[in-house]
């Protein structure tokens, strides 16, 4: 099920962006998170450029920006661009309600204005629409189902009780936070969970925590499924491992996954049955003794 933070458009904002719809008159604003509320906190006119977006950009504090293109729609308004930003340097609580909160930003100001979101930074949204514009694109959906087919074949499935996985079937995008997210596994979190939306068919980032293995059994909740991914640095024999566990979509994020389990009962995730997953006993095949030969028959000129 979706999470929304509950945070709503401000009146002033509400009446800032109208306006813009309707004079045509800036070309940018800045959105953010402050009291509690969405409010404008920067803008810009008609005459800037795309370029001038990163002046409104932070290395430490995420936020929106709602971009006006020179391109209108049937009605004869201007069409414009949602980006969400979150740099890496963000806090944690930070980059959650900004994640939880996007939905609603683009609810309440009509998410028909906007033809076009990305989520990351100026940067991306070039490189975005260099892959619009190569030979022959796959749409965002099909690369994402593409990359978890890739991911699903290049994986080894286990779950607890001999199951196969059956992660195969899920035909949902993953949204790009939740993407971002498995990037950064093992830099600020160690454990990410993905949940489904199943009203808007999508994957979509449920936490990002750091936690102890012993902790994993009871992070993870009972009463609704979760993908979860977990990176586990551990010491095996005198060997350092960094293992990632319980996975979906390496393809997309860059990883390697080291095993995949699959259970209905979150209490199996012990340190203990990890790790015999993740170092498994190797058993030595018991050497079977052949039985005798019986002396042959003596003929009849026998002693």
């Amino acid at each position: 099920m979706t999470h929304q933070s509950g945070i709503r458009v401000s009146q002033e904002l509400a009446d800032l962006f109208t306006n813009a719809v309707a004079n045509g008159d800036l070309r940018i604003i800045r959105v953010s998170i402050i009291n509690e509320s969405l409010v404008s906190n920067g803008t810009q006119n008609v005459t800037g450029l795309w370029d001038s977006v990163r002046e409104f950009l932070d290395e430490a504090n995420p936020c929106y920006i709602l971009y006006r293109l020179d391109s209108k729609s049937s009605s004869g308004n201007y069409e414009w661009l949602f980006l969400a930003y979150v740099p890496d340097n963000a806090k944690v609580r930070d980059k959650m309600l900004y994640a939880s909160t996007r939905a609603s930003l683009t609810k309440d100001l009509g998410d028909t204005r906007f033809v076009d979101s990305m989520y990351g930074t100026a940067i991306g949204y070039q490189k975005h629409k260099q892959h619009q514009q190569a030979e022959a694109p796959l749409t965002q959906r099909e690369k994402e189902l593409a990359e978890i087919r890739v991911a699903e074949a290049n994986a080894n499935s286990y779950s607890t009780s001999a199951r196969k996985s059956h992660i195969t079937g899920i035909a949902f995008p993953i949204s790009d936070e939740a993407i971002n997210a498995i990037k950064s596994l093992g830099k600020e979190s160690n454990f990410v969970q993905l949940s489904l939306d199943i009203a808007n068919e999508k994957i979509l980032l449920a936490s990002a925590d750091k936690i102890e293995i012993d902790d994993l059994a009871k992070s993870l909740p009972t009463d609704s499924p979760r993908f979860s991914f977990f990176a586990y640095d551990h010491n095996f024999e005198g060997q350092n491992f960094e293992s990632i566990v319980i996975a979906l979509g390496e393809s997309e994020a860059n990883l390697t996954i080291d095993k995949k389990l699959e259970t209905n009962d979150p209490s199996d995730l012990t340190k203990s049955y990890i790790m015999g997953e993740l170092h498994p006993v190797s058993e030595t095949p018991v050497k079977m003794f052949s039985r005798p030969r019986p002396p042959g028959r003596r003929g009849p000129g026998g002693v």
